[in-house]
């Protein structure tokens, strides 16, 4: 483990470009360093050893300056553990990215998610502590007074139990990248399958930048602008298609016969940029995740590549268009047949057209108030839902709320009373429990969100009770412990925002203008206006 996690620091341990990329979230890792700290087995590594140009290479979050070397390693199998393990245990700054920062505790001998608690200081132990000799050295002069000689001793136990652990590795030697590919296939027809936009990438490859040839792990880095976030790479592929004007459902074996039409890198690269600057200024929607229907995106980027200069008033119907298919539904039912009509709505010589077709199929504004329904981030009712509370600037007592901290934790809405609070309520409370109005958008450093939040000061942290849309009614029935009361307090207020938040990105009432050029008339002798 020790030499693996020195290669990395080292910038001697390479991704290729037709791996999947990195799926794990911060559970996966726990349970990867416990089953080490357990002794279990956790899989063998498949390296390519082969040379590596300077390069910045991605740890997790971070960034390393990598040298050029003639026997760099070359993930080919094992990239997830191998990220998790040198991230985790190196001392990186992530970014904010709570996926690598994980802590043990000597006194349950388990390993915990996030940063160690500042009332545990001293009693938890930072994982990154534990990948250096040196540093836990450091951090047992500073705290040994406060841990005692048993406690200290799991520690330094803990640490041999990483450092030492030999996971099996196996390095290939050799110049034919055609060879690597052929272990590789091997290797995913006998594993988990690769999906499509894998596949894709592999056929694509990973030539040099003068060839000009797309590379989706790049598009999908792209796309994280402002902390938007990484698109899924079958939703970046899909969007790749539609840029091209190709059906964004088409079977790999047909798109193979149409790969001289794919739109250029830097026209991909553009439209994606435009896309999600878009959903994030004009749409309200700042993370990749909460777009409630994901097709959407795939539309986006036909649009922002056929339109690159879009006029003002037509972005503002666009993203009413956005949010009206988002709460009737409509996105939903053109996930598959519809999908292909739309991409084919939006004609490069036709910005009002395009604009009035996209907008024929959302339908009217629903006749019935929205419902909390039970919560589930991966439906787009839940979704809509977070996007209502991320419109009140969600804070907690030290300041703002970042969204990417909500995304690292894996939970961007937690419970405020868990399930274990509910006994005694009604079966409407219960329901009410289940949705919306129990939840908060603090990141995963809170625990025990109705304790936490019932420490807060009326007075004094206003602001922050307010921006979880919790009232001073609210607030007292949370602090008296009257779960039911606060629950139908925070659904009502719950429904006046969604109403009132709903209403305004949707428009409903306003008319539908064309693009200003629509409304001007071209004089037929000398092309005035």
């Amino acid at each position: 483990m020790k030499e693996l996690i020195q290669k990395v620091h080292a910038g001697a341990v390479r991704i290729p470009q037709f791996q999947r990329p990195l799926r794990w979230n911060v559970e996966d890792v726990r349970r990867l360093f416990d089953s080490i700290w357990r002794g279990y087995p956790v899989g063998s590594l498949l390296f390519w050893k082969r040379q590596a140009q300077t390069a910045d290479v991605r740890v997790g979050g971070a960034t390393i300056q990598a040298p050029a070397t003639t026997d760099a390693w070359w993930v080919v199998d094992g990239q997830q553990r191998t990220t998790a393990l040198a991230a985790s245990l190196l001392d990186l700054d992530h970014g904010g990215d709570l996926r690598w920062v994980l802590r043990f505790d000597p006194e349950s001998q388990e390993f915990g998610c996030g940063p160690v608690p500042p009332a545990r200081e001293g009693r938890e132990v930072p994982l990154s502590t534990l990948g250096d000799l040196r540093r836990l050295g450091r951090w047992v002069r500073e705290w040994e007074s406060v841990l005692g000689g048993e406690l200290v001793d799991r520690v330094e136990d803990a640490q041999q139990r990483i450092l030492d652990y030999s996971v099996p590795a196996y390095i290939v030697d050799t110049d034919d990248e055609a060879a690597l590919r052929a272990v590789f296939a091997r290797l995913n027809s006998t594993g988990a399958r690769m999906r499509a936009d894998e596949v894709f990438q592999a056929l694509l490859g990973a030539p040099p930048p003068d060839r000009g040839s797309l590379d989706l792990v790049e598009l999908q880095r792209y796309c994280d602008l402002d902390q938007f976030g990484q698109p899924p790479r079958s939703e970046v592929l899909k969007a790749v298609l539609a840029m091209s004007g190709m059906d964004p459902s088409k079977r790999l074996e047909e798109v193979g016969r149409d790969i001289e039409r794919l739109v250029s890198p830097e026209e991909a690269r553009q439209a994606l940029s435009r896309t999600v600057r878009f959903l994030i200024s004009d749409c309200g929607i700042p993370h990749v995740s909460l777009i409630p229907y994901p097709v959407v995106f795939c539309i986006l980027a036909r649009w922002f590549c056929v339109h690159p200069r879009t006029q003002w008033t037509t972005l503002q119907q666009l993203a009413r268009w956005v949010w009206r298919g988002a709460v009737t539904g409509a996105h939903q039912r053109a996930e598959v047949s519809r999908m292909r009509e739309q991409v084919r709505a939006i004609r490069d010589d036709d910005e009002a057209g395009s604009l009035s077709r996209l907008l024929e199929r959302v339908g009217p504004r629903p006749a019935q108030p929205w419902d909390l329904s039970k919560f589930n981030l991966k439906s787009a009712r839940s979704r809509i839902e977070v996007l209502a509370l991320l419109s009140l600037g969600p804070r907690d007592p030290t300041g703002p709320v970042s969204i990417r901290a909500l995304q690292s934790s894996g939970r961007i809405a937690r419970e405020i009373f868990a399930a274990a609070d509910w006994s005694g309520l009604s079966a409407d409370d219960r329901r009410l429990a289940q949705g919306a109005a129990n939840r908060a958008l603090l990141d995963s450093r809170h625990t025990g969100l109705q304790s936490e939040i019932r420490d807060w000061d009326a007075e004094r942290h206003r602001a922050a009770l307010e921006s979880h849309l919790i009232d001073e009614p609210a607030f007292e029935a949370l602090c008296q412990r009257n779960v039911g009361a606060f629950l139908r307090c925070r659904a009502r207020l719950m429904v006046q925002l969604l109403e009132k938040c709903t209403a305004a990105r949707a428009a409903w009432s306003e008319p539908i203008l064309a693009p200003r050029n629509a409304y001007l008339e071209e004089d037929e002798d000398d092309g005035r206006v």
